[in-house]
C-alpha cells in the first residue's frame, strides 16, 4: 500500500489524524504503517487572554479548540522526537504544554506551533512506527505586506469606499482595514486544492453566524523569510463591512464579509476551523490602537400628544422596533472606531408623553440682571412670589425661586444654561418637581405678569409637538430653545456619562431632521441627540443618528467640510445624502482618535468605557448549508 496516496485523499477531505486503517498495535501486529497528522499552527487567541494559544504554558479549555487528540493506536507507546520539534508540541490532559522527550503517551493532544514537519517515532513492545506531524499556517497581511498578529492584534471594520482589487497576491495597497489571508504549508505538502477549499466565516461575540465567503481564491505568494522550506498562497484583500450595501458592491463582491466589533473572523478548510482573528477598532490611530469601547444610550420616543400616538412606528411596539433598528445601524457604523452601543435587540426604548410646563426660565434669553420687581407663579394651585432686587443675576433669582418652591413642599432642580450669542449672561432654569420626582406644571397667576421686573425676563416652558419642536439656530445652539430644554430636562437622568437619544415627530419650520447638544458648550443640556421621523427615514442615505452621535462623541460643534474640503463619503459631512457605499458612512482615523481623546476612558467627561472581549464559542467544525 502506498501511504502517500491515502494521505492526499484524507488531507483533501480536511481530516486530521490517522490516514491508514490499522489493527490494534501490539507486538504480534504486522501493521507498522506510518501515521500522518495534520495540524494548524495555533497562533490565534481562543481564550482571549492576549497571547497566542501555542505560547501558553497551560491551556484552559477555551484555548484547546485547535488541538488534535493523540491517536489511540499510539497510546501507551514511547514517543521520540526525530526532527522538527520546534513546529509542534504535546499537550497533556491537564492542558500543560510539554517539551519533546522520550515518554510514554497515554492521552492528550498535539498542538501546532509553526509551519513545518515534525518527525517522530513511536515504539511499543519492540514495534516502531513512524509518525509525521504536518503543520500548516494561516495568517494575515496588511496593505504594506506586514504580518498581522492573529492574537495580539485584530481585524477592523472597513473605513474605505469600494475600490478595485490590487493585482497580484503580493501587491501593496492603501486600504488600512483590508487584510490578505496567507496560507503557509511545508514544501512537501502538495495535496490541498487551495483555490477552492478555504472558507471565511464571521461570527458575533456570542458565536452566532453572521456571514460567510464559502470559497476564496488563493494564489502563490511570497512566504515569510522565517518559514524555510515552505510554500505560501495569499488571497485578495478581504474587507470586513457592516451591511449588505457595502458587501455586495460589484467592485468588492466576493472579498467583502459582514462582521461585527467584538466578534471574530474564522478561517476553515473543508469546514474544520484553521484559525481565527478578532474584530475590534483600528489597529492603529493617532491615539494608538483602539479595542472595543461602549457608550451607554438612553433612547426615548415622544408621543405627539399626552396619551397619543408615538412619533414613529404607528404603535408603541412599532416605535420600539423602529428606534432599535436605527440604534443598531448607528452602532454598526461607529464600529469603524471600535465604538458600539450594545445589542440593538435589547435597547430599553421608552415611550413618553410630552412633559407638562414644569420649567421656569429666569433671564431667558439675554441673561440681563434684575432691576427690581417681583416674580409671581402659580404652582400646583399655590402662588409662589419672589421679589427681585436691582443688580441681582439670573442665577441668584433662580435660587430664590427654588427656595420658595421648597417651602411649598417641592423638590426643584436648578440648572444654568450656556450664554447664547447675543446674551449678556446665561439664563437659569428651575424644574419644578414633587418629592417623588414627578413634574409639576407652572403657570401665571391670572391677571398678573410673571415678572414685573423691567429687565429680568421670566418664561415658562411648554412642549407642543403638534406644530413641531422649536429648534435652535446658530444664535442659541449652545443653550437650545426653551421648548427643547423643557422636553430634554424632563427626561435627563443627571448622569454625564450617558447619551440621551430622543425622537420627536418633526422640527418646526422644516429642513431639519436631527440635531445634537455637546459637552463643550458648557450648558446643562449636553450629550443629547434629537431626531424626527424624517431623520429615521433617512437612515440609509444620511445615517442621521450616527452623524449626530458623532457630534456628541467627538465634541464637535461644526462639520469638517465647514472649514475644509467637502468629502461626501465622510459620515460627518454636513450635506451629503447617498444610500450607496459611496455615501456619508466613512470615519477616518483622525476622527476615531478624536473620539477616544474627547470621550474615551481617559477623557475629562468619559462617555465611553473599555469593554474587553471574552472567548467566542466557535464550532471546531462547520459545514456550509
Amino acid at each position: 500500500m502506498d501511504p502517500v496516496g491515502p494521505a492526499r485523499v484524507a488531507a483533501a477531505l480536511g481530516v486530521a489524524g490517522v490516514l491508514v486503517a490499522a489493527n490494534a498495535w501490539t507486538a504480534e501486529s504486522a501493521d507498522v504503517s506510518p501515521i500522518r497528522i495534520d495540524l494548524w499552527a495555533d497562533r490565534d487567541d481562543d481564550d482571549a487572554d492576549g497571547r497566542p494559544d501555542s505560547e501558553e504554558d497551560v491551556l484552559p479549555p477555551a484555548a484547546r479548540l485547535d488541538l488534535v487528540t493523540i491517536d489511540a493506536r499510539i497510546a501507551g507507546a514511547t514517543l521520540e522526537l526525530l526532527s522538527g520539534g520546534e513546529h509542534a508540541r504535546v499537550v497533556d490532559p491537564t492542558g500543560a504544554g510539554r517539551a519533546w522527550g522520550p515518554e510514554v503517551l497515554a492521552a492528550g493532544w498535539f498542538q501546532g506551533i509553526s509551519p513545518g514537519r515534525v518527525e517522530l517515532s513511536a515504539s511499543s513492545h519492540g514495534v516502531v512506527r513512524r509518525i509525521t506531524l504536518v503543520v500548516s499556517g494561516i495568517g494575515m497581511r496588511d496593505g504594506s505586506g506586514s504580518p498581522v498578529d492573529m492574537a495580539r492584534s485584530h481585524a477592523s471594520l472597513e473605513r474605505t469606499a469600494p475600490e478595485r482589487v490590487p493585482v497580484g497576491p503580493d501587491a501593496k495597497y492603501d486600504d488600512f482595514d483590508a487584510l490578505r489571508v496567507v496560507m503557509t504549508r511545508p514544501e512537501e505538502s502538495t495535496d490541498v486544492d487551495t483555490d477552492r477549499e478555504l472558507s471565511v466565516e464571521s461570527v458575533d461575540s456570542s458565536g452566532n453566524h453572521l456571514d460567510e465567503l464559502k470559497s476564496i481564491t488563493l494564489a502563490p505568494a511570497a512566504c515569510d523569510p522565517s518559514y524555510a522550506e515552505a510554500r505560501c498562497w495569499a488571497s485578495a484583500p478581504l474587507r470586513f463591512v457592516t451591511d449588505d450595501v457595502d458587501r455586495n458592491h460589484p467592485l468588492v463582491i466576493g472579498r467583502s464579509l459582514k462582521a461585527q466589533v467584538g466578534g471574530a473572523v474564522v478561517f476553515r478548510l473543508q469546514g474544520r476551523k484553521a484559525q481565527m482573528i478578532r474584530v475590534l477598532g483600528p489597529r492603529d490611530s493617532p491615539a494608538g490602537p483602539i479595542g472595543r469601547l461602549r457608550a451607554t444610550l438612553r433612547p426615548f420616543v415622544v408621543r405627539v400628544t399626552p396619551g397619543g400616538a408615538p412619533s414613529i412606528g404607528g404603535t408603541e411596539a412599532g416605535a420600539v422596533e423602529s428606534l432599535r433598528g436605527e440604534l443598531a445601524a448607528a452602532s454598526a457604523v461607529w464600529g469603524q472606531c471600535g465604538v458600539i452601543f450594545g445589542d440593538g435587540r435589547q435597547f430599553d426604548v421608552k415611550i413618553v408623553d410630552p412633559p407638562p410646563a414644569h420649567l421656569v426660565s429666569i433671564g431667558d434669553d439675554l441673561g440681563l440682571p434684575a432691576s427690581g420687581g417681583e416674580v409671581r407663579l402659580r404652582v400646583d394651585g399655590k402662588t409662589l412670589t419672589v421679589p427681585t432686587r436691582a443688580g441681582e443675576s439670573p442665577d441668584a433669582v433662580a435660587e430664590d425661586v427654588a427656595r420658595a418652591a421648597e417651602r411649598l413642599g417641592l423638590s426643584p432642580i436648578v440648572s444654568p444654561n450656556a450664554r447664547i450669542g447675543p446674551g449678556l449672561g446665561p439664563s437659569v432654569d428651575v424644574s419644578l418637581r414633587r418629592k417623588d420626582g414627578t413634574l409639576v406644571a407652572a403657570d401665571s397667576v391670572p391677571g398678573t405678569a410673571l415678572s414685573t421686573d423691567a429687565t429680568l425676563a421670566v418664561r415658562i416652558g411648554s412642549v407642543d409637538l403638534s406644530d413641531g419642536l422649536q429648534h435652535f439656530t446658530d444664535m442659541d445652539a449652545m443653550a437650545g430653545t426653551l421648548e427643547e430644554r423643557t422636553l430634554l430636562k424632563a427626561i435627563d437622568d443627571g448622569n454625564p456619562a450617558t447619551i440621551e437619544v430622543v425622537v420627536v415627530p418633526l422640527f418646526a419650520g422644516g429642513g431639519r431632521i436631527g440635531e445634537s447638544f455637546i459637552g463643550s458648550d458648557l450648558s446643562s443640556v449636553r450629550n443629547v441627540v434629537l431626531l424626527d421621523r424624517a431623520g429615521i427615514r433617512a437612515r440609509k442615505s444620511s445615517l442621521t443618528l450616527a452623524h449626530e452621535l458623532g457630534h456628541v462623541l467627538m465634541d464637535l460643534p461644526g462639520h469638517p467640510d465647514d472649514y475644509g474640503v467637502d468629502t461626501p463619503t465622510l459620515l460627518m459631512d454636513s450635506d451629503a445624502a447617498d444610500a450607496s457605499p459611496f455615501g456619508p458612512r466613512r470615519i477616518p482615523l483622525e476622527h476615531c482618535a478624536r473620539v477616544v481623546r474627547q470621550s474615551g476612558p481617559g477623557a475629562r467627561s468619559p462617555l465611553l468605557v473599555d469593554w474587553p472581549v471574552g472567548p467566542v464559542p466557535i464550532a471546531p467544525w462547520r459545514r456550509s448549508p
